[in-house]
């Protein structure tokens, strides 16, 4: 579908090309992308497109069946217009499909048909506007930027689940209303919770490589301090059988850091660079390992304090491959890592099983999650049932109680 309504945008660009046709006061338009976040593209076009922009944003928004254009624009600037229509605005997803008709040189008719009437689209942009403020309502009153950008991270990935097959996975009213998505969803949510927050932010569109295979992606980029940082919600929240899944490995970080597993593809526009690794989630938290008795320290401790709260997971990031290598080695020993347990367990006072415990590696970012079990759990306690366990692993939980 997105293909198909960018190639009806580009098509008539051909067609809808003069140099004067049209002459705009860049004060006199509405600039109505400001408020849903998309400012860093909308200011890359020129007057006259901002002005089709608006146009043809403002009949979306009213379902208007059929508008009509008097302008002219370059073919580069119309396909800037397609692109933050239709990839990028968070409220323009009622759009299902758009022809064009009566196409001169200095003006074009475009006949949109909707996936829902008008009723139907207020109504659910309605709910989108109560549930973005719901999640904002939450902010403690000091909270700074910062703070602000995990809340929003956090509750998306709390409150929704991935699924590519939910009719309105790729819009904000899947992810906030009905809370399912898939990666589209989520950054546009993340960014439309942001600009009612007051943060800005772009949607990125790329690739992402997981497990040896590329696939189109979609992330955000968020402004702070003057500089911009990465945020991908989600693949902070992964497909897994445990509960508790929330990661932050993918949380304000630099394209350096990225770059290992995201490539940047927009179509039309230049994206803000992200140049500055100093406050990713792990750095900030103080659980950033430069060396690997940093690691150990750093790993003791987290788990120590993890267990006197009766949390399961503990995760910290290394620094560099070298520190990250004896950080897995060592955990795959397993009398090594039985014994930094039992230190734990002395330590915390707590009722965790020293012999017995899970973990998981990102071997681009080098981050390390450790899953501890505790006396008197079941396996409930830890796994959903969306993925069952393997025989192996339950008789292996089975044989220390955790049944």
């Amino acid at each position: 579908m997105i293909k198909k309504l960018l190639s009806v945008f580009i098509s008539v660009a051909i067609a809808f090309t003069v140099t004067a046709a049209y002459s705009a006061d860049a004060g006199s338009l509405t600039a109505s992308a400001e408020g849903v976040n998309l400012y860093y593209y909308y200011d890359q076009m020129s007057d006259e497109a901002q002005y089709v922009y608006d146009t043809i944003k403002e009949a979306v928004l009213e379902c208007k069946s059929r508008v009509k254009i008097r302008a002219s624009v370059s073919q580069a600037d119309f396909e800037k217009i397609a692109e933050l229509l239709i990839l990028h605005d968070p409220e323009t997803f009622n759009v299902y499909d758009i022809t064009a008709s009566s196409v001169t040189r200095t003006s074009a008719i475009f006949n949109i048909v909707y996936s829902y009437n008008k009723s139907s689209y207020d109504k659910m942009m309605e709910a989108c506007r109560e549930r973005a403020e719901e999640i904002i309502d939450t902010f403690p009153e000091d909270a700074g930027t910062y703070k602000k950008l995990r809340i929003i991270h956090d509750e998306l990935i709390n409150s929704v689940d991935y699924d590519v097959q939910a009719k309105n996975s790729s819009n904000i009213y899947g992810v906030l209303v009905e809370r399912v998505g898939k990666c589209d969803g989520y950054a546009k949510a993340f960014a439309y919770v942001c600009a009612r927050a007051g943060i800005r932010t772009v949607t990125v569109i790329g690739e992402g490589e997981k497990d040896s295979s590329i696939e189109m992606h979609m992330w955000n980029k968020v402004r702070f301090n003057n500089k911009w940082y990465n945020i991908d919600v989600t693949w902070d929240d992964p497909v897994s059988n445990l509960k508790s899944n929330l990661k932050h490995d993918f949380f304000m970080i630099s394209d350096e850091e990225i770059k290992t597993s995201h490539t940047e593809d927009n179509l039309s526009f230049a994206v803000p660079e992200a140049n500055d690794d100093s406050i990713n989630y792990y750095k900030v938290n103080k659980k950033y390992a430069e060396s690997f008795e940093s690691a150990k320290s750093i790993m003791t401790k987290g788990l120590t304090s993890a267990a006197k709260k009766g949390d399961v997971i503990y995760d910290f990031r290394c620094s560099s491959e070298e520190v990250f290598n004896s950080v897995k080695k060592f955990i795959l020993d397993t009398d090594k890592m039985a014994g930094l347990l039992k230190t734990v367990k002395k330590n915390s006072g707590s009722d965790i099983i020293p012999d017995i415990f899970s973990y998981s590696f990102n071997e681009k970012l080098y981050t390390v999650k450790v899953l501890m079990f505790y006396d008197g759990t079941g396996i409930d306690d830890y796994f959903s049932e969306d993925i069952p366990l393997t025989d192996d692993m339950i008789k292996t939980l089975n044989l220390f109680g955790i049944k």
